[in-house]
């Protein structure tokens, strides 16, 4: 084995164009070795590169010939020549991670124009520290899409912390965002870090920050101004250094207009805004997400049943296309999901064969659809992970999540 092997070494010239690239590195993407050199680089690495000169490392994904994503940790070093003239660039895969990450960025398997321009706009701002607020319907990808830019950010190797604000009371906003002392309140037995103090150093990601009441609107715009906050009963404030990413499936230029939210927050959380367009408007992108999803649950599709999912609008989007096919999936005996395995009622779960109404509970229950699998292997944890289409440790930790005992 050469070196370019031993350390998973991709060479290329100064215009990113693959000279060499480690063998274990062609095997795990599924290509031939000339597939790919010659090429550019984008061909396998879902990031643009045109800031690559003031890079010394980044994170970002390797992309499979059938679509997968794998996440990798990468160093860069400028190739000189004899005379001391930059030749290219050394690219070394640094890990690889457990499983592919294709489960969580799928969304963004695309050959859409829109997709890739928003993409390359999201690449450049990971590299500032700047606010971005995510818009765009159920479904469509924003905490990914918030998570991606973490990743391929300066901050990727400290913490990404995801706050739900539509699920946060106001009586519990202080508590939840900045955290208590030990005493601070009748149960506060021991003190508690609060999600702003655990973002340290990394990304603070406000989920549905549009749901946030005005009473919490008016807490989280001191912190967002001042990145300062008090636990409750503490005496003194503590600083900390985050980035500030949001998500929204609302309107907030409307909600303002209609008192429902905050003008002076809304421009700090705004800084840089990215709206991800609907399924429904990249339509072209279907096969991709579809076979991306089938692959690992070991099916394919057939081209009449493909046309079939490409005619429906998604109103849930990648959501409720992911949704749709785990529950095909369960029920499918075959190797080839076809036009019959599409009937809506394989995802209703009821005796009343007669109603093919989806039911949204269940649809979007993973619970649900653990249990489902589960049944169909008759107890076999592995094959249920299977046909899941997840690791046999991620089907482990959502029977302990969901206490689900058989």
């Amino acid at each position: 084995m050469n070196f370019i092997d031993e350390l998973n070494l991709i060479i290329t010239d100064k215009d990113l164009v693959v000279k060499r690239i480690s063998q274990t590195l062609v095997e795990l993407l599924n290509y031939k070795n000339y597939e790919i050199i010659g090429e550019k680089l984008d061909k396998i690495l879902d990031r643009s590169l045109k800031d690559i000169d003031e890079l010394s490392s980044f994170v970002s994904f390797l992309k499979t010939k059938n679509g997968n994503l794998y996440k990798g940790y990468f160093k860069v070093d400028k190739l000189f020549d004899y005379y001391g003239q930059h030749r290219g660039y050394f690219i070394q895969f640094m890990d690889f991670s457990e499983n592919e990450v294709s489960d969580d960025f799928i969304v963004f398997n695309t050959q859409n124009i829109k997709m890739k321009m928003l993409l390359e706009r999201a690449s450049l701002v990971a590299q500032h520290d700047i606010s971005v607020l995510i818009s765009g319907e159920t479904g469509t990808g924003k905490s990914k899409l918030a998570k991606w830019i973490h990743l391929n950010s300066k901050r990727s190797r400290n913490k990404f912390v995801s706050v739900n604000c539509s699920a946060i009371p106001d009586t519990l906003f202080e508590s939840e965002f900045f955290g208590y002392e030990k005493g601070a309140f009748t149960g506060a037995v021991t003190s508690k870090p609060g999600k702003v103090e655990i973002a340290d150093g990394g990304t603070l990601f406000l989920d549905e920050v549009g749901d946030l009441s005005l009473t919490s609107q008016a807490k989280l715009l001191v912190f967002v101004d001042t990145k300062e906050f008090e636990r409750l009963g503490a005496n003194k404030s503590k600083k900390v250094d985050v980035r500030i990413i949001s998500a929204t499936n609302k309107n907030l230029l409307k909600e303002m207009e209609s008192g429902n939210f905050r003008n002076d927050l809304f421009y700090r959380i705004c800084a840089i805004r990215i709206e991800i367009p609907p399924l429904r408007e990249r339509k072209e992108d279907i096969p991709l997400i579809v076979n991306s999803i089938l692959s690992k649950k070991g099916k394919r599709i057939t081209p009449k049943a493909m046309e079939v999912l490409m005619s429906r609008d998604w109103l849930g989007n990648v959501r409720e296309l992911r949704a749709f096919l785990d529950a095909v999936s369960i029920f499918s005996t075959k190797d080839f999901i076809d036009v019959e395995d599409l009937n809506t009622e394989y995802v209703y779960f009821n005796e009343d064969k007669k109603s093919l109404e989806v039911s949204e509970e269940v649809l979007f229950s993973e619970e649900k659809r653990i249990v489902e699998a589960l049944k169909k292997a008759k107890g076999n944890k592995k094959l249920a992970a299977k046909i899941l289409g997840i690791s046999y440790v991620s089907l482990w930790r959502k029977l302990k999540q969901y206490n689900i005992q058989m």
